[in-house]
C-alpha cells in the first residue's frame, strides 16, 4: 500500500537572505529525500499478517487483496502443513484479484497430493480466460499427481491451449495419473477431430507413462490409421528400450503393412533395438 506524504514547500521569502532562493530549493529537496527514506519505516508500521495458520486463514477472508495475497504467499511456504487452509484457498481461486488467484493456486501446488479436494476448482480454472490462471491450475494439478484423475478430461482439453506452458503442465499432469488416463489419451490420438497439437501432446503424455502404455500403443500401430499411427510411433520412440520386444515381434510375425512401421520405429530407437531387429529380420 502506498503512503501519501505532503511535502511542504519552503517559500523563498521566509528564508534568510544569507541562504537565498537556490538554497531554499535545496532544502526542499533534502526534506523530500529524508521523507522517502523514512517511508519504508512508516509502511512497516502497518499491521502485518501473522505467521500461524489460523491467522493466515482468517487473513484470506480480508477485503484487502494485498492482505489476502500476503497470507497466501505465507501459506505457500508451509507446503502440505497448510492443509487446513484448503477451503479458504479454494475460495480464493474465485477472487477478483489476479495476484490473489495465482498465489492461491501456487499454494495448492506446494501442498501436493494434500490439495486433492481442490481438483474440481482447479479443473474449472483450466478454462479461465487468463493464461496465468490456466498455467497455474495445470501446474497445481501436476503437483497433486494421480489424485487429479478427475481432471483428466479438462487437462486433455488443455492440450489445445494457445499457451505452450499450459500444454506442458497439462501433459505432465496427465502423465502422473498413470494407467488411469491411458484410455482417454488413446481416444485423443485416434479421434479424427483431434488437432495436431493435441495429438502430439497426448503422445507425449503416453510416452512419459513408459512401459504400461506400450501394449495399447502397439495396438494403435496395428490398426494402421496414419495420424494415430504417427502419434503412437512418436510415443514408442520416446519410450525406447521398453518398447523393443513387442516391436520386434511385430517385425517377425507381421505382414508388410504392420512390419514396416515397426522396423522404422526400431531403427529410430537404435541402441538396444538394433541386435533384436537384426534377429527378427533374419527370421522372416
Amino acid at each position: 500500500m502506498g503512503i501519501f506524504v505532503r511535502i511542504p514547500r519552503i517559500p523563498a521569502a521566509s528564508v534568510p537572505r544569507a541562504i537565498g532562493p537556490g538554497a531554499a530549493r535545496l532544502l526542499t529537496a533534502l526534506l523530500l529525500f529524508a521523507v522517502l527514506l523514512t517511508a519504508p519505516v512508516l509502511a512497516a508500521d502497518q499491521p502485518a499478517v501473522n505467521e500461524d495458520i489460523p491467522s493466515l486463514i482468517k487473513a484470506l477472508g480480508s477485503s484487502d487483496p494485498t492482505v489476502v495475497a500476503q497470507a497466501a504467499e505465507k501459506l505457500k511456504k508451509k507446503g502440505s502443513k497448510a492443509k487446513e487452509a484448503l477451503p479458504a484457498l479454494v475460495k480464493a481461486i474465485e477472487h477478483s484479484n489476479e495476484l490473489v488467484r495465482v498465489t492461491a493456486i501456487e499454494t495448492l501446488f506446494e501442498m501436493g497430493r494434500e490439495a486433492a479436494p481442490a481438483v474440481p476448482a482447479l479443473a474449472k480454472a483450466l478454462k479461465d480466460k487468463d493464461p496465468a490462471i490456466r498455467e497455474a491450475a495445470a501446474m497445481a494439478l501436476f503437483g497433486i499427481g494421480s489424485n487429479a484423475i478427475a481432471a483428466v478430461p479438462g487437462l486433455i482439453e488443455a492440450f489445445d491451449d494457445p499457451n505452450p506452458k499450459v500444454v506442458d503442465f497439462a501433459v505432465l499432469a496427465v502423465a502422473t495419473t498413470e494407467k488411469a488416463a491411458i484410455p482417454s489419451l488413446l481416444k485423443t490420438i485416434q479421434e479424427k477431430k483431434t488437432s495436431g497439437q493435441a495429438r502430439a501432446a497426448a503422445a507425449d503424455a503416453l510416452s512419459r507413462m513408459g512401459e504400461p502404455a506400450v501394449p495399447d500403443l502397439i495396438a494403435v500401430l496395428r490398426k494402421g490409421d496414419p495420424q494415430a499411427a504417427a502419434a503412437a510411433s512418436r510415443a514408442l520412440i520416446a519410450i525406447g528400450a521398453a518398447a523393443v520386444k513387442p516391436l520386434v515381434e511385430m517385425v517377425r510375425t507381421g505382414d508388410e503393412r504392420t512390419a514396416k512401421p515397426a522396423e522404422e520405429i526400431l531403427e529410430a530407437i537404435g541402441g538396444p533395438a538394433v541386435p533384436e531387429l537384426v534377429k527378427a529380420l533374419r527370421k522372416r
